[in-house]
């Protein structure tokens, strides 16, 4: 009786260490894809405009402003010296009345591109090369469920005329 008690504990004992394993993975699915740019001349004092465009993957659907309980996608740069960033611009998103909440939410399921205007400064030099970064926040679902909030990096190599 004791051994089956001890065979018993054991069993149990390496279920919980294999479901433990397996909460603890780090998640590997970023469930969007994301690409980026830059549109136009980058010299000194001049206003750019760099893009990020976020596609959900099939069947995602990725939290816009205006969503409670959810966290809403941000784009947010990381400062630097040689540029100045006004406020991102978002797209229009669509509603979606199917996400668990007690109304209609604002999403986008569809590849929408954020705008970030930015100023490069006036003490930047033709020639100089350096790297803006930021990063898109969001929160993506299915119909299933909403996975954890996470971040994608971008980065913008610029070099100024």
């Amino acid at each position: 009786m004791r051994a089956l008690f001890v065979a018993s504990l054991i069993a149990l004992a390496s279920f919980v260490v294999t479901a433990q394993d397996l909460t603890l993975k780090p998640a590997s699915v970023q469930h969007v894809t994301v690409t980026s740019g830059v549109t136009g001349v980058v010299t000194p004092g001049a206003r750019m405009t760099l893009w990020v465009d976020v596609t959900p993957n099939a069947g995602m659907r990725v939290y816009a402003a205006g969503a409670k309980d959810f966290l809403p996608v941000a784009l947010v740069m990381t400062p630097h010296a040689a540029a100045t960033p006004a406020k991102p611009v978002y797209p229009a998103s669509e509603f979606d009345a199917n996400s668990g909440a007690p109304g209609p939410v604002p999403v986008y399921t569809r590849t929408f591109r954020i705008t970030q205007p930015v100023t490069i400064a006036r003490t930047a030099k033709a020639g100089d090369t350096f790297t803006l970064a930021a990063a898109v926040n969001y929160q993506a679902c299915n119909d299933r469920l909403c996975y954890p909030a996470t971040s994608a990096p971008v980065l913008w190599p610029v070099r100024v005329r």
